[in-house]
């Protein structure tokens, strides 16, 4: 067993042990390499100044670098993976075009935010020329750089520069800092569980669920970390210190999504930019709805099973997951159990799963021919945590029909009574005013900074009538 976090940094190998591999990334980067390019604002993943790319071979063959936010993910859950700071981005006296762009079009005025902006563009040149496309969208580039704010520019002058990016002269990124030889070093790597300890902290990330399950049986205590995307704002803030972790993230079985005719399944490691990928064109709707979720730089490494562990009665996955009547696949070393997603969620921040279970996988139904809505509310529309989410599902032999909603209750919610009624009769105008009246019976909304019991009332109906309508809409044709 390992003693150490092993990952490539800039093309170099890099060995951290003990001392450093609790800190988070943009710390050591900053304060144990000197590497300064990247900055730290907001220190919640909000703002993207911090971004930075990585490739783990574990999680994909595509060697494509994915920007992520630095400053809320630990060094430790790095291990096996390959990262490129803005730092390196340049060759010699050349700039690499994201860089060239950001200076012609004048991107840039105090600076601090210009690393973040630079290493999304890199990140979405990387992307682009994976696919072999030869030419900037604008579009696409204002896509991948929702999680990057800046305050003085005003944003015009770094989308002109995005679309001032030539690709022509651009190359993947492996090409400078993925050799074979560190392919193979980083194959080995993963191949061995790691353990971190010291008086105050501890990690461990074994290669096999079954040694997890040993591990969280032997400690109770300790606290599975997916991509800290939550759990890393709260380290940051003083809320919760993460001295005591489990990661899963050198299972590779965690990172597989396989489907049959009616359920798809995802591996508890499979993230929301993953997950994106293989549902879009087949559940264009969930797809859609994903785009909304976060930020690329979150999404690219935040996990569909972390966003339902937490059990936040505004996560933005369990609405939609509720309607497509998920169900999660619990592990422990007593075994196995399948536990639907309506079942879960016990009350605010509590859940079914047991001190020495794990969530393995999730699975839920595929669309064929089925009809789904999702809807969530923010202040900002990008970016921004629910007031209110909902999701609606009517199977195509009208007998199925789920209805849930995040943000109105202490946990997501199914509207239950509502279904039923709508399962009993005729949908119509008439059958749907009668289920909008047993619906505001089934919940009860608190009022808080982000709206108030009524106005979450009045976005729950809103967004039903919607979904109806256009429900009635699909069957007349």
């Amino acid at each position: 067993m390992r003693k150490e976090i092993v990952f490539y940094l800039n093309g170099a190998k890099h060995r951290v042990g003990n001392e450093h591999a609790g800190l988070m990334l943009s710390d050591y980067l900053r304060y144990e390499k000197c590497l300064t390019g990247t900055k730290v604002v907001c220190a919640e993943g909000d703002c993207g100044a911090c971004s930075v790319l990585k490739y783990s071979p574990i999680q994909s063959d595509s060697k494509t670098y994915l920007s992520f936010n630095s400053c809320v993910t630990p060094v430790a859950t790095l291990d096996g993976s390959s990262i490129i700071t803005v730092d390196a981005l340049s060759e010699k006296e050349s700039l690499h075009e994201a860089q060239r762009a950001m200076v012609d079009c004048h991107g840039s005025q105090c600076g601090f935010c210009t690393p973040g902006f630079v290493m999304a563009l890199a990140g979405l040149v990387d992307e682009k020329l994976e696919k072999s496309e030869n030419k900037m969208d604008e579009q696409e580039a204002k896509n991948f750089m929702t999680g990057n704010l800046c305050r003085c520019t005003g944003y015009d002058a770094i989308i002109d520069s995005a679309l001032n990016i030539d690709l022509s002269k651009c190359e993947r990124l492996e090409q400078r800092f993925y050799s074979t030889e560190q392919d193979k070093d980083l194959n080995k790597v993963i191949d061995e569980s790691v353990l971190i300890e010291t008086a105050d902290y501890r990690f461990f990330a074994p290669i096999t669920i079954e040694e997890a399950c040993l591990y969280k049986e032997a400690h109770p205590d300790v606290v599975i970390i997916a991509s800290s995307t939550d759990l890393g704002v709260v380290h940051n803030k003083r809320r919760t210190k993460l001295v005591n972790l489990l990661s899963l993230h050198l299972i590779k079985d965690l990172y597989k999504i396989s489907d049959d005719e009616k359920r798809i399944k995802i591996g508890s490691r499979v993230t929301m930019h993953d997950l994106r990928d293989f549902i879009k064109g087949g559940n264009e709707e969930f797809a859609t709805y994903l785009d909304i979720f976060a930020s690329p730089q979150i999404k690219n490494i935040a996990t569909i099973a972390g966003n339902i562990a937490t059990a936040s009665p505004i996560g933005d996955t369990a609405p939609v997951l509720l309607s497509l009547d998920a169900t999660l696949h619990l592990v422990s070393k007593n075994g196995r159990r399948d536990v639907p997603m309506s079942e879960f969620f016990l009350d605010y921040r509590k859940t079914e799963l047991k001190a020495d279970e794990i969530i393995e996988a999730i699975s839920f139904l595929k669309i064929d021919g089925d009809f789904i809505k999702s809807y969530k509310s923010s202040n900002r529309k990008d970016l921004d945590i629910s007031t209110v989410n909902l999701s609606l599902f009517v199977g195509k032999d009208k007998s199925d029909i789920r209805i849930a909603a995040g943000g109105i209750a202490a946990t997501p919610l199914r509207l239950k009574a509502t279904e039923e009624h709508l399962k009993k009769n005729e949908i119509n105008a008439k059958t749907i005013n009668e289920a909008i009246v047993i619906l505001h019976t089934e919940f009860k909304p608190l009022t808080d900074v982000r709206g108030s019991s009524a106005y979450r009332h009045m976005l729950v109906e809103n967004y039903f009538k919607r979904a109806m309508s256009e429900y009635l809409e699909v069957s007349r044709d």
